[in-house]
Protein backbone atom coordinates (compact mmCIF):
# COMPACT_ATOMS: atom_id res chain seq x y z
CA UNK A 1 0.00 0.00 0.00
CA UNK A 2 0.74 3.33 -0.89
CA UNK A 3 1.12 5.69 2.02
CA UNK A 4 0.71 9.46 2.13
CA UNK A 5 1.04 12.21 4.56
CA UNK A 6 -2.00 13.12 6.47
CA UNK A 7 -4.18 16.01 4.36
CA UNK A 8 -5.25 18.89 6.43
CA UNK A 9 -9.17 20.01 6.80
CA UNK A 10 -8.59 22.25 3.91
CA UNK A 11 -6.52 19.99 1.77
CA UNK A 12 -9.40 17.37 2.00
CA UNK A 13 -12.07 20.18 0.96
CA UNK A 14 -9.71 20.66 -1.86
CA UNK A 15 -9.30 17.22 -2.44
CA UNK A 16 -13.11 16.35 -2.73
CA UNK A 17 -13.59 19.08 -4.75
CA UNK A 18 -10.91 17.54 -7.14
CA UNK A 19 -12.49 14.31 -7.45
CA UNK A 20 -16.17 15.36 -8.36
CA UNK A 21 -14.30 17.14 -11.14
CA UNK A 22 -13.28 13.49 -12.15
CA UNK A 23 -16.82 11.77 -11.63
CA UNK A 24 -18.87 11.00 -14.17
CA UNK A 25 -22.11 13.02 -14.00
CA UNK A 26 -25.26 11.00 -12.62
CA UNK A 27 -28.48 9.51 -13.85
CA UNK A 28 -30.29 11.71 -12.00
CA UNK A 29 -32.99 9.05 -12.73
CA UNK A 30 -31.69 6.81 -11.04
CA UNK A 31 -33.53 6.06 -7.87
CA UNK A 32 -34.45 3.95 -5.22
CA UNK A 33 -38.03 5.00 -5.65
CA UNK A 34 -38.17 4.65 -9.09
CA UNK A 35 -36.38 1.23 -9.66
CA UNK A 36 -38.10 -1.73 -10.24
CA UNK A 37 -38.30 -4.32 -7.58
CA UNK A 38 -41.30 -6.52 -8.71
CA UNK A 39 -41.35 -9.76 -6.70
CA UNK A 40 -37.15 -10.33 -6.80
CA UNK A 41 -36.39 -10.94 -3.57
CA UNK A 42 -32.55 -10.12 -4.96
CA UNK A 43 -33.45 -6.63 -5.82
CA UNK A 44 -35.34 -5.99 -2.61
CA UNK A 45 -32.20 -7.63 -0.20
CA UNK A 46 -30.04 -5.39 -2.29
CA UNK A 47 -31.33 -2.31 -1.69
CA UNK A 48 -32.41 -2.84 2.08
CA UNK A 49 -28.68 -4.11 2.61
CA UNK A 50 -27.62 -0.59 0.62
CA UNK A 51 -29.68 1.35 2.89
CA UNK A 52 -28.99 -0.52 6.45
CA UNK A 53 -25.36 0.77 6.01
CA UNK A 54 -24.38 -2.50 7.99
CA UNK A 55 -21.67 -4.04 5.48
CA UNK A 56 -18.91 -1.53 4.87
CA UNK A 57 -17.86 -3.41 1.76
CA UNK A 58 -21.12 -4.65 -0.56
CA UNK A 59 -20.50 -6.55 -3.86
CA UNK A 60 -23.40 -5.96 -6.36
CA UNK A 61 -22.63 -8.77 -9.63
CA UNK A 62 -24.91 -9.61 -11.97
CA UNK A 63 -25.76 -9.65 -16.06
CA UNK A 64 -25.94 -6.33 -18.38
CA UNK A 65 -29.53 -5.00 -17.60
CA UNK A 66 -29.82 -6.79 -13.96
CA UNK A 67 -29.63 -2.56 -12.60
CA UNK A 68 -26.37 -2.59 -10.80
CA UNK A 69 -25.65 0.85 -12.22
CA UNK A 70 -29.07 2.33 -11.84
CA UNK A 71 -28.40 0.62 -7.88
CA UNK A 72 -24.66 1.71 -7.25
CA UNK A 73 -26.17 5.69 -8.92
CA UNK A 74 -29.43 5.49 -6.52
CA UNK A 75 -27.00 5.44 -3.59
CA UNK A 76 -25.15 7.99 -4.48
CA UNK A 77 -28.15 10.29 -5.71
CA UNK A 78 -29.88 9.39 -1.84
CA UNK A 79 -26.85 10.05 0.07
CA UNK A 80 -25.87 13.16 -1.93
CA UNK A 81 -29.49 14.89 -1.13
CA UNK A 82 -28.58 14.38 2.31
CA UNK A 83 -25.02 16.57 2.11
CA UNK A 84 -23.17 13.23 2.55
CA UNK A 85 -19.83 12.91 0.30
CA UNK A 86 -20.39 10.28 -2.42
CA UNK A 87 -18.16 9.06 -5.40
CA UNK A 88 -19.55 7.50 -8.68
CA UNK A 89 -16.52 5.60 -10.38
CA UNK A 90 -17.89 3.69 -13.63
CA UNK A 91 -14.16 2.13 -14.82
CA UNK A 92 -16.41 1.39 -17.97
CA UNK A 93 -15.69 4.89 -18.67
CA UNK A 94 -11.76 5.71 -16.60
CA UNK A 95 -9.63 2.73 -16.88
CA UNK A 96 -8.09 4.00 -19.45
CA UNK A 97 -7.05 6.94 -17.03
CA UNK A 98 -4.17 6.49 -14.80
CA UNK A 99 -5.64 4.87 -11.68
CA UNK A 100 -3.72 7.14 -8.96
CA UNK A 101 -5.07 10.44 -10.62
CA UNK A 102 -8.47 8.60 -10.51
CA UNK A 103 -8.78 7.53 -7.17
CA UNK A 104 -6.63 9.77 -4.95
CA UNK A 105 -8.18 11.30 -2.24
CA UNK A 106 -11.51 9.24 -2.78
CA UNK A 107 -11.00 7.45 0.29
CA UNK A 108 -12.53 10.70 2.64
CA UNK A 109 -15.64 10.27 0.76
CA UNK A 110 -18.29 8.87 2.91
CA UNK A 111 -19.35 6.21 0.27
CA UNK A 112 -17.40 5.16 -2.91
CA UNK A 113 -19.55 3.47 -5.93
CA UNK A 114 -17.40 1.57 -8.13
CA UNK A 115 -18.44 0.18 -10.98
CA UNK A 116 -17.85 -2.08 -13.79
CA UNK A 117 -14.99 -3.68 -11.10
CA UNK A 118 -13.94 -6.37 -13.49
CA UNK A 119 -12.77 -3.95 -15.98
CA UNK A 120 -9.22 -4.00 -13.99
CA UNK A 121 -9.02 -7.54 -15.42
CA UNK A 122 -5.66 -7.51 -17.06
CA UNK A 123 -4.57 -4.38 -15.68
CA UNK A 124 -2.38 -4.39 -12.85
CA UNK A 125 -2.29 -1.15 -12.39
CA UNK A 126 -5.90 -0.93 -11.68
CA UNK A 127 -5.68 -3.84 -9.39
CA UNK A 128 -2.92 -2.41 -7.11
CA UNK A 129 -4.45 0.97 -6.82
CA UNK A 130 -8.01 -0.37 -6.29
CA UNK A 131 -6.34 -2.78 -3.53
CA UNK A 132 -4.90 0.09 -1.97
CA UNK A 133 -8.22 2.01 -1.74
CA UNK A 134 -9.57 -1.13 -0.12
CA UNK A 135 -6.51 -0.87 2.67
CA UNK A 136 -7.48 2.54 2.97
CA UNK A 137 -10.81 2.59 3.51
CA UNK A 138 -10.89 -0.62 5.89
CA UNK A 139 -8.86 1.89 8.28
CA UNK A 140 -11.39 4.79 7.55
CA UNK A 141 -15.43 5.50 8.52
CA UNK A 142 -15.53 5.20 4.78
CA UNK A 143 -17.62 2.76 2.84
CA UNK A 144 -16.93 0.67 -0.20
CA UNK A 145 -19.91 -0.57 -2.83
CA UNK A 146 -18.66 -1.88 -6.16
CA UNK A 147 -20.49 -3.53 -9.08
CA UNK A 148 -19.62 -6.23 -11.62
CA UNK A 149 -21.06 -8.24 -14.31
CA UNK A 150 -19.19 -11.55 -13.02
CA UNK A 151 -18.36 -12.90 -9.54
CA UNK A 152 -14.56 -12.64 -8.10
CA UNK A 153 -13.85 -16.33 -9.19
CA UNK A 154 -14.22 -15.33 -12.64
CA UNK A 155 -12.54 -12.24 -12.81
CA UNK A 156 -9.03 -13.85 -12.95
CA UNK A 157 -7.04 -10.95 -11.28
CA UNK A 158 -3.50 -11.71 -10.93
CA UNK A 159 -3.46 -9.49 -7.91
CA UNK A 160 -4.29 -12.37 -5.41
CA UNK A 161 -3.94 -9.58 -2.77
CA UNK A 162 -6.96 -7.61 -4.58
CA UNK A 163 -8.66 -11.27 -5.32
CA UNK A 164 -8.23 -12.13 -1.56
CA UNK A 165 -9.58 -8.66 -0.20
CA UNK A 166 -12.70 -8.76 -2.84
CA UNK A 167 -13.93 -11.90 -1.91
CA UNK A 168 -14.34 -10.88 1.75
CA UNK A 169 -16.92 -8.49 0.42
CA UNK A 170 -20.58 -9.09 1.24
CA UNK A 171 -21.55 -10.27 -2.16
CA UNK A 172 -25.32 -10.23 -3.50
CA UNK A 173 -26.27 -11.53 -6.83
CA UNK A 174 -28.63 -9.56 -9.15
CA UNK A 175 -30.18 -11.74 -11.63
CA UNK A 176 -31.58 -10.43 -14.78
CA UNK A 177 -35.36 -9.34 -15.14
CA UNK A 178 -37.39 -11.74 -17.00
CA UNK A 179 -39.75 -10.90 -19.70
CA UNK A 180 -42.89 -10.73 -17.47
CA UNK A 181 -40.91 -8.67 -14.88
CA UNK A 182 -39.74 -6.09 -17.69
CA UNK A 183 -43.26 -5.94 -18.63
CA UNK A 184 -43.68 -4.46 -15.15
CA UNK A 185 -41.23 -2.17 -15.27
CA UNK A 186 -42.28 -0.29 -19.23
CA UNK A 187 -45.36 -0.07 -16.86
CA UNK A 188 -43.80 1.23 -13.56
CA UNK A 189 -41.45 3.57 -15.46
CA UNK A 190 -44.37 4.60 -17.42
CA UNK A 191 -46.57 5.52 -14.46
CA UNK A 192 -43.41 7.74 -12.84
CA UNK A 193 -42.86 9.62 -15.79
CA UNK A 194 -46.57 10.38 -16.26
CA UNK A 195 -47.14 8.45 -19.39
CA UNK A 196 -50.42 6.93 -20.52
CA UNK A 197 -50.00 3.75 -22.92
CA UNK A 198 -52.76 1.80 -24.23
CA UNK A 199 -53.05 -2.26 -23.44
CA UNK A 200 -50.38 -4.41 -24.76
CA UNK A 201 -47.82 -1.64 -25.28
CA UNK A 202 -45.33 -3.14 -23.15
CA UNK A 203 -45.40 -6.42 -24.34
CA UNK A 204 -45.03 -5.40 -28.00
CA UNK A 205 -42.05 -3.35 -27.01
CA UNK A 206 -40.10 -6.10 -25.41
CA UNK A 207 -40.72 -8.77 -28.02
CA UNK A 208 -39.08 -5.99 -30.65
CA UNK A 209 -35.94 -5.05 -29.22
CA UNK A 210 -32.90 -5.77 -26.69
CA UNK A 211 -34.28 -7.23 -23.60
CA UNK A 212 -31.84 -5.20 -21.32
CA UNK A 213 -33.20 -2.53 -18.80
CA UNK A 214 -30.63 0.03 -20.56
CA UNK A 215 -32.13 -0.75 -23.88
CA UNK A 216 -35.72 -0.21 -22.78
CA UNK A 217 -35.28 2.85 -20.69
CA UNK A 218 -33.81 4.40 -23.41
CA UNK A 219 -36.78 3.85 -25.65
CA UNK A 220 -39.14 4.96 -22.75
CA UNK A 221 -37.01 8.28 -22.66
CA UNK A 222 -37.62 8.79 -26.51
CA UNK A 223 -41.35 7.66 -26.17
CA UNK A 224 -41.66 10.31 -23.40
CA UNK A 225 -40.07 13.28 -25.19
CA UNK A 226 -42.05 12.27 -28.35
CA UNK A 227 -45.41 11.82 -26.60
CA UNK A 228 -44.84 15.26 -24.91
CA UNK A 229 -43.83 17.02 -28.67
CA UNK A 230 -47.16 15.60 -30.34
CA UNK A 231 -49.47 15.20 -27.14
CA UNK A 232 -50.04 11.61 -28.15
CA UNK A 233 -50.83 9.02 -25.93
CA UNK A 234 -48.55 6.03 -26.10
CA UNK A 235 -49.90 3.54 -28.64
CA UNK A 236 -48.56 0.36 -30.67
CA UNK A 237 -48.89 2.37 -34.03
CA UNK A 238 -47.41 5.36 -31.99
CA UNK A 239 -44.44 3.17 -30.58
CA UNK A 240 -44.29 1.60 -34.49
CA UNK A 241 -43.82 5.29 -35.59
CA UNK A 242 -41.14 6.50 -33.15
CA UNK A 243 -39.54 3.04 -33.46
CA UNK A 244 -39.27 2.40 -36.89
CA UNK A 245 -40.59 -1.19 -36.21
Amino acid sequence: MIRRPPRSTLDRSSAASDVYKRQVHLNVDATFENFFCANSDPHKLAIRTIKAKESKFLHLFGPKGSGISHLLQAVCNDLSIRKELVAYLPLCQLFQKNPVEVLDGIHEFNTICIDDIDMVTGFEDWQVEIFNLVNRIKDSGSRLIIGSHRSIDYMNLSLEDLESRLKSFLGIYIPKFQDSELIGLIYHQASIKGLKCSEGVAEFIIKRVDRSTHEIMAILRKLDRRSLEDARIITIPFVKQVLQI
